[in-house]
């Protein structure tokens, strides 16, 4: 297999939000891209593999920004994602298992699955969100002295919770989690080891504290106020709104806990207009879903397509999703350097589709659209013309 491809023809939407590129020119050596332009501005390496893209177009790799799945057992969900055009999925609960996972894909020793952005759990006794394998941390010290525990172990972001959630009988949305002087810990000490740190806020007060805490992204928000709203506006943070999770559709995904429905129902419309007053004001604005979903409810690898089609109905345009999904999000998490954009220097995370996303980007949700999908420069699945003309080894029928 050649190191070096060179995608030609199509039209390529950089992730940046500019002017689509057509008849463009992608150069790849290795994992990286090294070139990008029109063909008619770059020359082709003579000993390169070539890839037609004529009539296609290019985008780069979605990353899904908030997920949730465990250890090796969860490689088929990591390889389905891939096949939708997910090249990389941050996991909001990762713990030592899921690092250890995240570095075996990034050493190369796992093919043809999504790449990692390795999250782990500090959470309060009794709270939303829960590691099991380590336990509870109360009172700031504690606090701090968990960021440092998933420091040593080289997590990429802190995970928390402000306020409940749908999920336990016993809560619900409005009941507080961590206080104002735990959260000044906890994003005090994540930054300090160069760590993001996001948390899991639905009402007030958990998402003003979360902001003035500093929390680097504010996830969910389904009763979030225009206080809230503007304060994240503000503060220069990120909002990552996961409407699927309040979406008709999500109500019955968990058929054993119907206590879900009645609380989701109402949070419905103040959720999609949280992120309308949130799109109009310019909060940068993320995507993320509470990935994978209910098995009852949603298949491997449709969450990300869908939260976009959600999204786009809040008035967000397809160009904007893209950003989202894919810039916006690599700069959320710290990694525009080497992900999130089709730009020399970065990895060659790549998705070559069938039809235009700049229409409707419901196009994403069909999986006869995904042609071509690049992880680190490597083609990790095809549909099955573009595996037939290239003989390429890994595909899916």
């Amino acid at each position: 297999m050649a190191s070096k491809k060179v995608i030609l023809h199509g039209t390529l939407i950089d992730g940046n939000g500019g002017t689509p590129v057509e008849d463009s020119c992608i150069v790849i050596d290795g994992e990286h891209i090294v070139a990008v332009g029109k063909c008619s501005e770059l020359d082709v390496p003579q000993e390169a593999e070539i890839i037609d893209a004529s009539g296609k177009y290019i985008i780069p790799g979605l990353i899904e920004g908030h997920a949730h799945f465990g250890g090796y057992g969860c490689i088929p969900l990591l390889q389905k994602s891939l096949q939708r055009g997910i090249t990389t999925l941050a996991c909001v609960c990762s713990g030592a298992d899921g690092i250890e996972l995240r570095n075996t894909i990034r050493e190369r020793k796992l093919r043809g699955c999504a790449k990692i952005i390795a999250g782990c759990i500090v959470t309060p006794t009794h709270g939303h969100v829960k590691d099991y394998t380590v336990g509870p941390a109360d009172g700031p010290w504690e606090v701090r002295r968990m960021v440092r525990h998933f420091a040593e172990l080289e997590a990429d972001f802190i995970k928390t919770a402000a306020s409940g959630g749908f999920w336990d009988k016993n809560e619900n949305c409005a009941v507080r989690n961590y206080t104002r002087e735990e959260l000044d810990a906890l994003a005090d000490e994540a930054h300090a080891w160069d760590m993001k740190c996001v948390v899991h806020a639905h009402t007030q007060p958990g998402i003003n504290n979360s902001i003035a805490a500093g929390i680097d992204q504010i996830h969910h928000g389904a009763f979030i106020d225009e206080d809230g709203v503007y304060k994240i506006k503000e503060k220069g943070l990120y909002y990552m709104p996961t409407l699927r999770v309040t979406s008709f559709r999500n109500l019955n995904a968990w058929p054993d806990r119907p206590w879900m429905q009645e609380e989701m129902a109402q949070a419905n419309p103040i959720h999609r207009e949280g992120l309308r007053l949130a799109h109009e004001i310019g909060v940068k604005i993320m995507v993320g879903t509470d990935y994978p979903g209910s098995a009852a409810a949603w298949e491997p690898g449709e969450s990300t397509s869908y939260e976009m089609m959600q999204m786009q109905e809040c008035a967000m345009t397809p160009m904007e999703l893209l950003v989202a999904a894919t810039r916006t999000n690599a700069e959320g998490y710290g990694k525009l350097d080497t992900i999130g954009t089709v730009e020399a220097g970065k990895f060659a995370d790549l998705v070559v589709l069938n039809k235009t996303p700049l229409e409707d980007i419901s196009v994403l949700h069909e999986k006869e659209t995904i042609a071509l999908v690049l992880r680190d420069g490597i083609v990790e699945y095809s549909d099955a013309a573009y595996a037939k003309h290239y003989r390429i080894s890994y595909y899916a029928d």
